[in-house]
């Protein structure tokens, strides 16, 4: 193995740093949706006991979990967008290698290319894509560094009072028609063995 690591070796280092670093937020995203869950359940105990201080605590800690969930969610959008461009850029990079090595071969036999020209793109097509490599691990950095400070972070315009209630409203809501259903269920199932039993009275 040698001392020195290629481009090549160092830029799928990179590659699989950015990675494992989108995997880490999804991770943690996945983890505010479940204490969101758990929060909102409890808190729909609360508001059905009639408990205020305890929903007015509960709700609090729901919304701070919410608003982080969010603030994951756009991070993890803006960098996936920006991995998109860095892709496009690398792309476009080894296809200026392609064409400057192609161009190359044409030249040395018929000596019709540009070649100053063709060195001028590939060049410019290289630095776009390390550029847009440094900016993506740059706001990668960024963007744990930013979910590492979001404890205690609070924002009524990402996630509003009202929007809280209205979760907890939801949740009553469906848990009283999931009930519903459910005794519905049970009746028809108790009619339905009730006319078994009756048709088989019928048949002896």
């Amino acid at each position: 193995m040698g001392l020195f690591k290629s481009s090549e070796e160092r830029r799928l280092e990179r590659e699989m740093e950015v990675r494992k670093g989108l995997s880490r937020i999804k991770k943690q995203i996945r983890a505010q949706e479940r204490e969101e869950q758990n929060f909102l359940k409890k808190a729909k105990r609360a508001k059905q006991l009639g408990d205020r201080t305890q929903l007015g605590f509960i709700k609090a800690n729901l919304k701070r979990t919410a608003y982080t969930r969010r603030m994951m969610e756009r991070q993890l959008l803006n960098l996936e967008v920006f991995k998109q461009l860095k892709d496009q850029a690398e792309a476009q990079s080894d296809f200026a290698r392609a064409l400057q090595t192609v161009s190359e071969a044409i030249a040395e036999s018929y000596g019709s290319v540009d070649l100053a020209q063709v060195q001028k793109n590939c060049e410019r097509a290289i630095s776009q894509s390390e550029s847009m490599q440094g900016m993506m691990e740059m706001m990668l950095e960024q963007t744990n560094e930013s979910m590492a400070d979001m404890e205690g972070a609070q924002s009524d315009e990402l996630v509003t009072d009202d929007e809280i209630d209205r979760m907890i409203d939801e949740a009553i809501v469906s848990e009283e028609t999931d009930e519903a259903e459910g005794r519905m269920g049970s009746r028809l199932d108790a009619l339905r063995e009730r006319f078994e039993r009756n048709r088989e009275g019928e048949a002896r």
